[in-house]
């Protein structure tokens, strides 16, 4: 069993500081001590039994070998600084209410519009709709540029290129409507960052909508 072996004599430190001790029973000599007085306990410093130990973990002892227990202030850090993330296109051009007054114009404006031959007059596609098929449309150009946009609709309808194919539409055809969108976008005031971005959808669908004539 460890024995402790006190030191022969106490050592000659003020009164006020109280006493300390060796032990032997540590990898290496360790001075312990205590605070206080030899006249009472109620003194000094709160004091350690045990040493505080360093950086390079050997003891660290107060003037007259005890050992002063400071506490260290706790470290505070900095929340995270996380940067907004930025609304979805669908979001900045104000959901599906706003989405839906865009298409009810964009329609009943490029339907009227020659160059763009809304009905597909001449070709073997032409198209007579009823109000109700109209209306399907508008539902089909709302869930495409909803899902599109990052918006919480499911497109329903057919994929754009077998859904035109054999209409015949030109690219002169193709960018009639979309200035159409873009007159419609003006109107209703749509920022120019936003209309970008869309018309960057709009346009990757250009290579399934429009037929090259063959020669």
């Amino acid at each position: 069993m460890f024995s402790i072996v006190m030191a022969a004599s106490m050592v000659s430190a003020p009164q006020s500081e109280g006493f300390f001790f060796k032990c032997f029973c540590h990898p290496a000599p360790v001075t312990y001590g205590c605070a206080g007085s030899y006249h009472g306990w109620n003194r000094g410093p709160v004091v350690s039994a045990y040493p505080v130990y360093g950086q390079v973990g050997y003891p660290v002892y107060g003037q007259y070998g005890y050992n002063p227990i400071v506490a260290a202030p706790p470290i505070v850090l900095p929340p995270p600084v996380v940067a907004p993330k930025e609304k979805s296109l669908y979001e900045r051009l104000g959901g599906e209410k706003a989405i839906t007054a865009v298409v009810d114009d964009f329609v009943a404006r490029t339907a009227k519009n020659e160059k763009v031959n809304f009905f597909r007059k001449g070709t073997d596609k032409e198209w007579k709709p009823t109000p109700a098929q109209v209306d399907q449309l508008k539902k089909y150009l709302v869930e495409l540029i909803g899902s599109a946009t990052g918006g919480p609709q499911k497109y329903t309808g057919r994929d754009m290129k077998s859904s035109h194919a054999g209409m015949k539409i030109t690219e002169a055809e193709f960018n009639a409507m979309a200035a159409d969108l873009k007159a419609t976008l003006d109107q209703f005031k749509v920022p120019a960052k936003e209309q970008d971005e869309l018309f960057k959808i709009v346009g990757s669908t250009k290579g399934d909508i429009v037929e090259k004539s063959k020669n």
